[in-house]
């Protein structure tokens, strides 16, 4: 069965037992299949003053508007199979866009790789081996992201682990349950039947122990947009962006992934581009030459992983949609999940969450950049590796982190 908390009013995902579909893991590396929902209810982008005539006239219900967009989530009518209410709103001038509310995942989602605890101190995080490649020691002797409010849009974060203590602040939002708490949350159940019981749990506190290794003085704040399993949906990222951007983020971590393109998202992208917020997303952990959504859009920081050797790692997808690399193989990071509160894991999301963190410093040492400025700053003083990677040269983007010269004078 699902997990009661996405069973609100919002009706996302009713009636499991009869619309599980098997698709292929959003960013996910291959292997295993797994089951997930059919959407529920269309995201319709309409005018204000033409959202509820449609309504009417469809017999359609509006169940909410999509902060800072002109989307709105209706329920599909009684009787109506979603083909047919799409078909519908196909044929009405009125209506700018409809598509299915989708599901998203976490890139680690689907077992493409897995969290292993491990008895490593939490105070290590920050002064693991990777960290010191991409030039760590030497940008915090110029700057440690003051003033700059980094968001991580993931599975919540455990604001009372050790190492975050202090690091996470409020304004925060929780839109899987719908309150005001975006703490990680487990409900010891295979929800998405793939095998695996909770396998999203920890991956936004994992992300945010990273950000705060490289950046100790930026302040973080959580919009827990995946449930335990790595599950949420178009209209919570989109509405986690956007909440984000309100709440005054300069840059936003979006460690997440879709199997096809969302207007939405791309929507609210948009809206927090126009707020001065940098969105940057994980590139998908498929191996492919294929970059996923949303780190697909061009106003998208995208970023893939390599290894210890400046090689891409085997998961990690890659082409010319990439913006830069980062460091993302076993990587040391805080895990609520394991009993000494830390964890080994892989995954384009934590290269992802370096580079977040790498635009915190060099914000702060320059408050005025736009963020087409700031993500330029860190892609100019990335260091090549295409020698590396003969074969998939120019399709990692333009070098890997080096924070050394990003934040040199």
């Amino acid at each position: 069965m699902l997990m009661p908390s996405l069973f609100r009013s919002r009706c996302l995902l009713p009636v499991l037992s009869a619309l599980l579909l098997p698709l292929w893991a959003a960013c996910g590396g291959g292997g295993d299949a797994e089951l997930h929902a059919a959407p529920a209810s269309v995201l319709l982008e309409a005018s204000p003053s033409d959202i509820d005539d449609v309504a009417s006239d469809t017999g359609a219900t509006v169940l909410r508007q999509i902060p800072g967009t002109d989307v709105y989530e209706v329920e599909v009518p009684p009787g109506q199979s979603m083909e047919q209410f799409l078909a519908l709103l196909d044929d009405d001038v009125r209506v700018l866009e409809a598509e299915p509310d989708e599901l998203l995942d976490n890139p680690e989602g689907g077992a493409s790789t897995i969290p292993a605890g491990t008895t490593e101190l939490a105070a290590s995080i920050a002064f693991q081996p990777e960290l010191l490649r991409i030039g760590l020691p030497q940008a915090l002797a110029r700057s440690r992201g003051a003033g700059v409010l980094v968001a991580i849009v993931d599975t919540g974060v455990e604001e009372t682990h050790p190492f975050l203590a202090g690091a996470v602040g409020p304004g925060g939002f929780d839109l899987v349950d719908g309150d005001g708490d975006p703490g990680e949350e487990r409900n010891f159940l295979d929800d998405d039947r793939d095998g695996l019981v909770d396998e999203g749990f920890g991956h936004g506190t994992f992300i945010a122990s990273l950000i705060h290794a490289v950046a100790p003085a930026a302040r973080l704040v959580a919009f827990r947009v995946l449930a335990s399993d790595g599950i949420g949906s178009a209209s919570w990222l989109a509405e986690g962006i956007t909440r984000a951007a309100d709440a005054g983020a300069h840059v936003i971590n979006v460690s997440v992934g879709m199997h096809q393109q969302a207007h939405v998202v791309k929507r609210a992208v948009e809206y927090a581009r126009s707020r001065g917020a940098l969105v940057v997303a994980s590139a998908g952990n498929t191996g492919l030459e294929s970059v996923t959504f949303p780190s697909v859009l061009s106003d998208v920081f995208a970023v893939t992983a390599v290894g210890s050797n400046d090689v891409r790692a085997p998961f990690a997808s890659f082409g010319s949609g990439v913006d830069v690399s980062a460091p993302g193989v076993n990587l040391l990071g805080a895990h609520p999940g394991f009993p000494n509160g830390t964890a080994r894991w892989s995954g384009t999301s934590f290269a992802a969450a370096l580079v977040s963190g790498g635009c915190a410093l060099v914000r702060s040492l320059d408050p005025s950049l736009e963020p087409n400025n700031l993500q330029q700053s860190l892609e100019d003083a990335s260091a090549n590796i295409d020698p590396q990677n003969p074969g998939v040269d120019g399709r990692l983007g333009r070098g890997r982190l080096d924070l050394d010269a990003a934040t040199a004078p």
